[in-house]
């Protein structure tokens, strides 16, 4: 449905659950840059991949044997990036079903995100090193992705010790920073293309667990430890259309403190709504499928969304829709949202909604050829219906010519960025007549050639029949 048509006056939140899908291991989930396809993270290592209109599963993804930790979209949505517990990390082309590049680090990777311009730059945190920028070439045959160690911690801190980690990450609206999250409270601003730190702020001494910005890139909200979000101002140069902003010096603010009073309860993840004026957050607490929605601004309760007695793995926000997706322990996709009142007025504004049945009496003239006026003269109305038809086609009589609306223009408001890539119209194939066991499986990459990457770091590569595997430091 065109967004202009729907009320602006309906809240952005759902109310109650729609639909159920049962994906058995799923852990994590995510949805894609425009809100199509769902992807989530299985503890058997598998990712599937679910189209939002029929609820079926798109594809399926062979990663490895290793519980997933995770999922990432590229902002066309042709790429997907997995990770685990056992330090492997797979840039997936859907395109092809192909793996497009795969990398091995010594840890378990904690948190990566795919670069919101470049779909084939990501950064990786692993558990007990330091986080990385990883940059893969466009042709899997060519050289192996080029890994560079960035170093958010003080001096002297071996950037292969647990000291030198990050817990999270997150980039910036349009990719020239990114933020990572620390277990001592810290978050860093890292300008990408130089690695360097441009600014932090210290939150708490407990260890923030997820970072995530709103669609403007104007704030972020941290859940630390310590059971309390925090909204953050984020005003960093080149990552927001802002003049004033660009001009101003790097610098992150606590603005909001968001916490639950009363139960005191602890928190499993914390995103943005659609617009970024709400908070989701949901509830890491007993066997309860609870989720909380903040207002942003006044960090007042809007509205607590209670499901049945499971535990709540975790949960995401649909990018344009009042839509909901969270994981119970026991694997089933619960999918909240709203049913929308049907607004005809928006269609036609002449239209007259009716409460109850009325009775239509009908003229007697209402279908005659000839209609008799006052004066007493007669109008012949099929001449005057093809003189105002006349009229319209040569654009002479504007108010009889409907109103254009244009569904092509995009919303200032939910465009992430304005990205020029050439897989920004990408769709992914359906496959119609298939059975569960037919659906299409990964394809391991060819194997490629190794080279040196940043700084000297001492990085090999192999040839193996999965394809290329780069080994961290």
């Amino acid at each position: 449905m065109n967004r202009k048509l729907l009320d602006p006056f309906a809240p952005e939140y759902p109310e109650a659950i729609e639909a159920c899908l049962d994906d058995e291991y799923a852990v994590k989930c995510s949805f894609s840059h425009h809100g199509s396809l769902l992807a989530t993270a299985r503890s058997d290592g598998w990712c599937y991949i679910w189209d939002m209109d029929t609820l079926n599963v798109m594809r399926r993804l062979l990663h490895g044997e290793s519980a997933l930790t995770g999922v990432s979209w590229s902002r066309s949505g042709r790429y997907i990036l997995t990770f685990d517990g056992s330090g492997v990390c797979i840039l997936w082309d859907l395109r092809t079903t192909r793996q497009h590049a795969r990398v091995v680090f010594d840890s378990a990777i904690v948190s990566a995100r795919i670069h919101p311009r470049n779909s084939f730059q990501f950064v990786v945190c692993p558990a007990r090193e330091a986080p990385c920028l990883v940059t893969v070439d466009r042709d899997t045959e060519a050289v192996s992705p080029r890994i560079e160690h960035i170093r958010i911690a003080a001096d002297g801190v071996d950037v292969n010790s647990k000291a030198a980690a990050s817990t999270c990450c997150c980039f910036g609206k349009r990719g020239t920073h990114v933020l990572f999250g620390t277990s001592k409270g810290a978050i860093h601003a890292v300008h990408v293309a130089t690695r360097a730190v441009v600014c932090s702020i210290k939150l708490s001494g407990s260890t923030v667990n997820t970072i995530a910005r709103n669609p403007r890139g104007t704030d972020i909200v941290a859940n630390s430890s310590d059971r309390i979000l925090r909204v953050c101002e984020v005003n960093l140069p080149n990552e927001t259309q802002s003049n004033h902003v660009s001009n101003t010096e790097p610098s992150i603010t606590v603005v909001t403190k968001i916490t639950d009073s009363v139960n005191r309860v602890s928190w499993l993840q914390a995103v943005f709504s659609s617009s970024g004026d709400y908070i989701v957050a949901g509830i890491d607490h007993k066997a309860e499928h609870n989720m909380y929605i903040w207002d942003k601004t006044t960090s007042s309760l809007v509205k607590m969304l209670t499901g049945p007695n499971e535990l709540l793995e975790d949960c995401a926000v649909h990018p344009l829709r009042p839509i909901y997706a969270s994981i119970s322990t026991f694997g089933i996709i619960y999918l909240w949202t709203r049913v929308p009142q049907q607004n005809w007025n928006a269609f036609a504004p002449g239209f007259r909604e009716l409460e109850e049945n009325i009775d239509y009496f009908e003229p007697e003239d209402a279908y005659d050829r000839r209609v008799a006026t006052e004066n007493g003269e007669y109008i012949d109305c099929a001449e005057s219906r093809a003189r105002r038809e006349r009229r319209t086609a040569s654009g002479s009589d504007e108010e009889d010519q409907d109103e254009q609306i244009d569904i092509i223009e995009d919303d200032p408001l939910f465009s992430d960025s304005d990205s020029d890539s050439d897989d920004e119209g990408f769709v992914l194939p359906v496959i119609l007549n298939f059975e569960d066991d037919e659906l299409p499986l990964a394809v391991p990459p060819p194997a490629s050639k190794a080279c040196p990457t940043a700084e000297n770091d001492q990085e090999t590569a192999m040839d193996v029949d999965q394809g290329y595997v780069i080994e961290a430091p």
